[in-house]
Parts: structure tokens; C-alpha cells; sequence
């Protein structure tokens, strides 16, 4: 089976079947391991979605994701029309929770991804409208636009300047993913956390088609700007997290961005042409599409670009690089 950029999207490349008993699909090739995981959830839905899934099949996996994402939508309207607000907040952010894995994995030339992802932007939004959001929704000029965040205030005394940790994505980054990036472990902890819709990310790619840049103390130094412009943030103790290629994206950023106290990131790559395009095949068409390549030629060509090779000596921050055992996609 082909993909429209040529090439199998089946059981391609040794290092998958390495790490994969059996295929993968485009867009990273990572949904068995994603069923796995789903299929003992104690989430009824989730478990629901695993069971009835077909393995390797693009067109199940957005059926039954989007299944049941209208149900809790349905089922969140409801709860709001009798006024029962918390619940409705909850059917709603597990809605968008839903349209979001239903969407994650579409590439940009599937007609049902932007309608899919707006639906994912309604739930997100009706779940924070029925009951008050614990985070400010900001903007941030960069290079003559603007990129939606959600700036989430630290446990601190009022009027202080608390420590942020400014959240650096993905290849499948959104925005409207609530505390998954890591939002309520930082806040706990008394320390301010910014999650961004940078280029290459969430609505910033679907909507705008802003596109990853190799150089991401770019996009750093637009969030970083913008943070320590306000009076609540420690312009001294600015963190930056980093998640899957994140972990490129963030070391990158600190090359460039001395503001940058310390890093901590899971994975990490150093040099994205051997460490992920050429050693796992299936995520390649997905790269394409995050750098703005018109073909996989094209991309391998931009891919190149993103590097630490000649720069890693540049980061004078604190580095910390985490893996688990068995990971070896970022």
C-alpha cells in the first residue's frame, strides 16, 4: 500500500520492525503501541475504541475515535442545559480529548482534518466557558504573527515573580491538550508553566500553515520576549520543557536563547536526519508536512537544517536528557 508521496506505509524500515511486532501507519506508525496501551484504560470509552478498533487501518481509527467524541459532546450539551456545569465542563474536555486522538494522526491532505481539529478547538472551548479556565488564553508576536498560548499562574503569593517553564511541543503538539503538557505538575510546584501553538504545531500549522523552523531559538526567543515583559514572571529562573521532538526543539532554542536557565527534556535528538527521518521511515511523510516540504525529496533536503551538530557547545544552561528503557522514538 502507497502513500501519495510514494513508497510503502506498511512495514517499512528495519528499525520498525525492531521496535514494532507488527506495521505501522503514516504519521509515525506508533498505533499498535497506542492500542496496547488503551486496551486495559480503565476509561470505558478508551477501552471501548481499543477492543473495536482495526489495527492498522486509518479509517477505523478516525471512525471510532470520532464515535465517541460525538457521544461525550452530545452527552456534555446535555449536563449544560440542566446547569450541572462541572460535569458538562468534563464530557466536554473528554469531547475534544476524543477529536483530538481522532485527528492526531491525519495527514494534511485527509479533507476531514481541519474539520475534525475545529471540532477539537469547540469542545476545548465550551468545556473552559462553563466553569472558570485556571489558565490565561495570551498572545505572542512572533516574525509578524501572533501564536496562541495558555499561561497557567503559579502557587505563589500575589505579587511575586515565581519561576515559568515554558512548554516546547511535539510533531503531534496541541495546544488544547489541558494539563497534559505538564501544566499542573509545574504549578503545584509553584512555578508558573506557558504551553504555545508555535509553527509547526496544533491550530498555528492546520489554520496559518506557519511551519517548524530548523532554528528554534527563534521561536524561544519571540516566548521568552514575551514572558519576561511580565511583572508575575522571574526573568532570572525561566525554564523550557521539551517532549518527543521537543527534544530537539528545546536544546536547539537554548543554543540561541540565553534567557534560558535550564532544560529538561524526553527524548532527545541531536541531528533529525539520522536520529529520526532516515531511522524511522513511517514519520517522514509527518515531518514533511511540520517543515513545509512539498514531497519527501524536498523534506529530506529542509531536514537537514535540524541540527545540533556545530551548536550543542552553545547551550550554557543545565541539560537534562531523559529516556525510558524502552524508548527509542523520541
Amino acid at each position: 500500500m502507497a502513500n501519495e508521496h510514494g513508497g510503502d506505509i506498511l512495514d517499512r524500515g528495519q528499525a520498525e520492525k525492531e521496535l514494532f511486532p507488527a506495521r505501522g501507519l503514516p504519521g509515525g506508525g506508533q498505533l499498535e503501541v497506542r492500542m496496547e496501551i488503551s486496551a486495559d484504560h480503565p476509561d470505558p470509552d478508551i477501552r471501548g475504541v481499543a477492543q473495536r478498533v482495526k489495527l492498522f487501518n486509518l479509517e477505523s481509527w478516525h471512525a471510532e475515535w470520532t464515535q465517541v467524541a460525538q457521544k461525550n459532546e452530545e452527552l456534555a450539551a446535555g449536563f449544560e442545559r440542566e446547569q450541572r456545569k462541572l460535569t458538562a465542563h468534563e464530557f466536554y474536555l473528554r469531547a475534544a480529548d476524543f477529536y483530538r486522538r481522532a485527528v492526531v494522526y491525519m495527514p494534511d491532505s485527509d479533507p476531514r482534518m481541519l474539520p475534525t481539529f475545529k471540532k477539537l478547538e469547540k469542545n476545548f472551548d465550551k468545556a473552559w466557558s462553563v466553569v472558570p479556565p485556571p489558565f490565561e488564553r495570551v498572545q505572542i508576536p512572533y516574525e509578524g504573527h501572533m501564536l496562541p498560548a495558555l499561561f497557567w499562574p503559579g502557587r505563589g503569593k500575589a505579587g511575586n515573580q515565581l519561576p515559568v517553564v515554558y512548554n516546547y511541543g511535539g510533531a503531534d503538539g496541541i495546544l488544547l491538550r489541558g494539563e497534559d503538557g505538564g501544566a499542573g505538575q509545574y504549578v503545584r510546584r509553584g512555578m508558573s508553566f506557558i504551553d504555545v501553538d508555535g509553527p509547526g504545531h496544533g491550530g498555528t500549522l492546520r489554520h496559518h500553515k506557519l511551519y517548524a523552523p530548523p532554528d528554534s531559538e527563534r521561536v524561544a526567543k519571540a516566548v521568552i520576549d514575551y514572558l519576561i515583559a511580565r511583572p508575575d514572571v522571574d526573568p532570572e529562573r525561566i525554564g523550557l520543557h521539551g517532549s518527543s521532538l521537543g527534544g530537539y526543539s528545546g536544546p536547539r532554542g537554548a543554543t540561541g536563547e540565553k534567557r534560558i536557565k535550564a532544560v529538561a527534556v524526553w527524548s532527545g535528538a541531536y541531528n533529525l536526519i539520522d536520529d529520526i527521518f532516515d531511522y524511522y521511515p513511517p514519520i517522514q511523510d509527518r515531518l514533511r508536512w511540520l517543515m513545509g516540504a512539498k514531497d519527501l525529496k524536498e523534506a529530506r533536503e529542509k531536514i537537514k537544517e535540524f541540527t545540533l551538530i556545530g551548536r550543542a557547545n552553545k547551550i550554557e544552561c543545565p541539560l537534562l536528557v531523559g529516556y525510558s528503557r524502552e524508548d527509542r522514538v523520541m
